[in-house]
C-alpha cells in the first residue's frame, strides 16, 4: 500500500498535465520573445569568417546604451509591441510583456555583476533615441525587428522557428520527480527527465517520433551535457565541492575532526545538542547558501553520526537553514540579486529604482515561510521531536544504529565517510578550524575584491547599497573555488606538519574524491533538466497559465504557490525569482489601488505590491525546498552523505507544513483582514509549536 500511493501521486501528476488548459499563443510569445536576442544578428558589415554577435550584444553595443558615470549601463527603451495574425498591433497589456522580456533578456546578455539600468522600462520615455522593438508572431516563427528611434530603415531583424510553451513543457520535471520519487534512483530520473524533453524538443521542431527519440538523445550529450561541462561557472561549481570535501577527508586523516568533535562536546554531547548546534552554525554561515550548505555539513557529519542522527535530519538542517537564512539576511550573495529583479518596476509604484533596498526591507515581515522554516527548524532540533518520514527515519537511526536505511544509496560512498584519524597524530581542532576559517575569510576577500570594495571609499562601503552590492557583484562560483582550495591546501600543511606522508595525504583526499562520482552527474543533470526547462518554456507557461485570473487580495497567496511550482518544476530559487518579480510589481501595485488596505489608493498599491514581492521570495525558496532537482538540495545530501530521494521524502512533508500555515496565518488574513504581519508570524510560531509538542514524539 505505502507503493502504491506514491504511483497513484506520480500517475496524477502526469495525467492532470493533458487536462491543463493552454493560455494564448499571443501572451506566450510576448513571454518568451527574449529569446531572440540569443539569435545570430548579421550586418553586411561583418568580416566573414569571425563570430556574428548576438542581437543583444547588438542592442548592448549600439547607440541606446550609454555609461553612467559610476560604471553602469543605461539604456533608453522606447517601444516594444507585438504584432499577430489577423489581430494587428496586440493590446498595451501584451505590448507590457513584451517590454518586460526583452529587459530581462538584455540584463541576460549584459552577464552576471553588470548593472543595466532601462530608462522606460515600463512605459515608453519621451527621451529621443531610444531602442524600440517590435516582435512579429506568424504561427510557427518568431521574429524581432529592433532599431534606433527615428531610424528605423536601419532596423536589425532576427528571426527564429518559434512553438509557444505548452502544457507538456511541465512532462519532464515531472517525470523526473516522479520515477526519483517511485525508484529512489535520482540520476535514471534525471536523465529520463533531460531525455523527454530532448526528444519533445525535436518533436516541436517537425521530426517523427521514431526520429525524434533518437536525434534528442543525441541532444542530450551535445546540446545539454556539454554546453554545462565547458560552462565556467558550472565547473567551478564542481571544484568548489570537490576542495571542500577534500579538505574534510585530510583534516579528518590528520585528527583535526576528531580534536573537533574533542573540543565542542560540550555544546553537541547528545544527539539533541549535537543538531541544535549544526543549527546555529547554519544561522551563523549567513552570507552564502552554497558555502553554508557544505561547511556545515561536512563539518557536522561527522558528530551527528556519533551520536545517531539520521543523514536525512542533518541534510534537513542544512538545506532549510541556507536558502532561508541566506534569503533575509541583509548582507549576503543574495540580497542585492533579490533587490535587482524588482527595483528597476519601482518608479511605476512613484518610487525610484534606488529605493529597492527600503522595499526589501519593507517585505522582511512578510518573509513568512522563511521566518517560519528557521523557527520550526530549530524547534525540531532543540527538542528532538519529529513527525512523519522523519520521525521513522529518526527512529531507526537511533533505534537500530542505521543512519541510511537499508537499500539506501549515499552521494557519498561509506568508504568516504568512515575515514579514521592516523594512529600515530595527536587530535588537534586547529586542523579542522583554521582550514575552515580560512575558507570563510578568502572567500569573503575573494568577494570583496571581486565586487570593488578596495576602490570604494568607507563610506561607500559602509552603507547598505555598497556592501550589498559588493556581495552582489563579487558573488559567484569563482570566490568559493579559490576558497575551498586555500582552505585544503592549509589542511595539507598541517598535515605533513603532523608527520604524515604526503602519499597519505593526497590517499586521504582521494578516498573521498573517489566516493562522489554520483554526485557530480546528478548535479550535471540537474544542472541539465533546467536547461531542458528553459528551452521548453516550463516557467512562460505557468505564469501565463496562473498570471490571466488573479484577485488583489488573493494576489500575494496565488503568486506564493505559482513561485513554488515554478521553482519545483525548475528547480531554482534564483531563475523563478527572475521570471515573476518583474511582472509582479506593476500587476501588484496596480491592482492594489482598487483595494482598501491602507489609507489611500497609492498606499493601498504598494502595500500589494510590498506582500507580493515577499510572496515570490517565499514561494520560490518553498520549491526549491521540495524539488528534487533543485542543485542546493542535491548539495545538501552530498554534505549530509544521505540518500537523495530520502532527503527529499523527509523535508518535504516539513516544507509543506511550514507553507500551509504560512499561507493560513500569513498571506490569507494579512490581504484578506487586514492582519499585522508580526501578528501573523506570532500565531505562525504558536501553529508550528503546537504541532510539534502535540504530533511529534522523540525517537528514543
Amino acid at each position: 500500500m505505502r507503493r502504491l500511493l506514491p504511483l497513484a501521486a506520480a500517475a496524477a501528476l502526469v495525467v492532470l498535465v493533458f487536462l491543463l488548459p493552454q493560455p494564448s499563443d499571443v501572451r506566450l510569445a510576448a513571454l518568451q520573445c527574449h529569446s531572440l536576442l540569443e539569435a545570430p544578428a548579421p550586418l553586411p558589415g561583418d568580416v566573414e569568417g569571425e563570430e556574428v554577435p548576438t542581437l543583444g550584444e547588438r542592442v548592448l553595443d549600439g547607440a541606446a546604451v550609454t555609461k553612467n558615470e559610476d560604471g553602469t549601463a543605461r539604456l533608453v527603451l522606447y517601444g516594444a509591441g507585438l504584432t499577430a495574425p489577423g489581430k494587428g498591433e496586440v493590446d498595451l497589456a501584451i505590448a507590457g510583456d513584451v517590454r518586460r522580456s526583452i529587459v530581462r533578456g538584455l540584463r541576460s546578455a549584459a552577464g552576471d555583476g553588470v548593472s543595466l539600468e532601462v530608462v522606460g522600462e515600463e512605459a515608453p520615455t519621451t527621451e529621443p533615441g531610444g531602442a524600440s522593438f517590435r516582435v512579429e508572431y506568424e504561427g510557427d516563427e518568431l521574429r524581432l525587428v529592433y532599431w534606433i528611434d527615428g531610424a528605423p530603415q536601419d532596423a536589425i531583424t532576427v528571426a527564429e522557428p518559434f512553438a509557444p510553451a505548452s502544457r507538456f513543457s511541465l512532462l519532464p520535471p515531472l517525470i523526473a520527480i516522479a520515477l526519483a520519487v517511485l525508484f529512489r534512483k535520482p540520476l535514471p530520473a534525471l536523465f529520463a527527465g533531460v531525455v523527454a524533453g530532448a526528444f519533445l524538443l525535436r518533436s516541436q521542431a517537425g521530426f517523427n517520433p521514431a526520429l525524434a527519440l533518437p536525434l534528442g538523445t543525441r541532444d542530450v550529450f551535445t546540446d545539454f551535457l556539454w554546453p554545462e561541462v565547458v560552462d565556467p561557472a558550472r565547473y567551478m561549481i564542481i571544484l568548489f565541492v570537490v576542495f571542500m570535501l577534500a579538505m574534510v577527508g585530510v583534516i579528518t586523516h590528520n585528527g583535526g575532526v576528531r580534536g573537533l568533535m574533542d573540543a565542542i562536546s560540550r555544546l553537541a554531547s547528545s544527539a539533541k545538542r549535537t543538531q541544535f548546534a549544526t543549527y546555529l552554525m547554519g544561522l551563523v554561515v549567513f552570507f552564502d547558501d552554497y558555502a553554508n550548505t557544505i561547511l556545515v555539513g561536512s563539518t557536522m557529519r561527522p558528530i551527528s553520526d556519533r551520536w545517531r542522527v539520521s543523514r536525512e535530519k542533518l541534510a534537513y538542517i542544512i538545506d532549510s537553514t541556507a536558502a532561508p537564512v541566506a534569503g533575509l539576511a541583509v548582507f549576503s550573495t543574495w540580497i542585492a540579486f533579490e533587490v535587482s529583479t524588482f527595483s528597476a518596476q519601482l518608479p511605476a509604484a512613484g518610487l525610484t529604482a534606488g529605493d529597492g533596498y527600503a522595499v526589501f526591507l519593507q517585505t522582511l515581515p512578510y518573509r513568512f515561510y522563511c521566518i517560519l522554516t528557521l523557527v520550526f527548524v530549530g524547534m525540531v532540533a532543540f527538542t528532538g521531536r519529529d513527525f512523519g518520514p522523519m520521525r521513522r527515519a529518526e527512529t531507526r537511526a537511533r533505534v537500530e544504529g542505521r543512519l541510511v536505511r537499508a537499500g539506501g544509496q549515499p552521494l557519498i560512498g561509506e568508504d568516504a565517510v568512515d575515514l579514521e584519524p592516523a594512529p600515530s597524530v595527536t587530535p588537534r581542532a586547529l586542523y579542522a578550524l583554521a582550514p575552515v576559517l580560512t575558507f570563510i575569510l578568502v572567500t569573503l576577500f575573494e568577494i570583496a575584491h571581486a565586487g570593488g570594495a578596495f576602490e570604494m571609499t568607507a563610506g561607500e562601503f559602509f552603507s547598505l547599497e555598497g556592501a550589498t552590492k559588493v556581495l552582489y557583484d563579487g558573488s559567484g562560483s569563482q570566490p568559493l573555488m579559490v576558497a575551498s582550495f586555500a582552505g585544503l591546501v592549509l589542511a595539507m600543511a598541517f598535515s605533513l606538519r603532523a608527520g604524515l606522508p604526503g602519499v597519505d595525504v593526497l590517499r586521504a583526499a582521494w578516498k573521498v574524491l573517489a566516493a562522489m562520482g554520483i554526485a557530480i552527474l546528478i548535479l550535471y543533470h540537474a544542472w541539465m533538466i533546467g536547461a531542458v526547462c528553459g528551452e521548453l518554456g516550463t516557467a512562460p507557461y505557468l505564469t501565463a497559465l496562473v498570471g490571466d485570473s488573479l484577485d488583489p487580495l488573493f494576489l500575494p497567496a496565488i503568486l506564493f504557490v505559482l513561485a513554488g511550482l515554478v521553482a519545483f518544476a525548475t528547480g531554482s530559487s534564483w531563475s523563478t525569482m527572475s521570471i515573476l518579480l518583474p511582472l509582479v510589481v506593476v500587476l501588484a501595485y496596480q491592482l492594489g489601488t482598487t483595494t482598501e488596505l491602507a489609507e489611500s489608493a497609492v498606499l493601498s498599491g504598494r502595500l500589494l505590491m510590498v506582500m507580493s514581492i515577499g510572496a515570490v521570495l517565499e514561494g520560490a525558496i518553498f520549491g526549491d525546498h521540495c524539488s528534487p532537482i533543485s542543485v542546493t538540495t542535491v548539495m545538501s545530501s552530498i554534505a549530509a552523505a544521505s540518500d537523495h530521494i530520502d532527503h527529499v521524502r523527509t523535508q518535504a512533508p516539513y516544507a509543506i507544513v511550514t507553507m500551509t500555515v504560512a499561507m493560513i496565518v500569513g498571506y490569507l488574513p494579512c490581504a484578506l483582514l487586514g492582519l499585522s504581519p508580526f501578528l501573523g508570524l506570532l500565531l505562525g510560531v504558536g501553529v508550528l509549536a503546537a504541532l510539534v509538542f502535540l504530533k511529534g514524539r522523540r525517537p528514543d
